[in-house]
């Protein structure tokens, strides 16, 4: 049950950081343009991390 919540934490972090991405290209002022970046990289690390844990927790089994 935990993979399934994993699943979708990761498809919520995707769209978050596609939206942050589109956020960031349309921006007129530079604040949004960094905010959008900062959220978009962000959101990058917790799906690496994700998977780094998923590798983790299959080598120890």
């Amino acid at each position: 049950m935990q993979a399934i919540g994993n699943w979708i934490s990761g498809g919520v972090a995707l769209l978050l950081g596609l939206l942050a991405l589109l956020v960031s290209a349309r921006a007129h002022d530079d604040y949004i343009y960094s905010v959008g970046l900062i959220v978009a990289i962000a959101c990058a690390l917790f799906v690496m991390n994700m998977v780094k844990q998923a590798y983790d927790e299959a080598e120890h089994h």
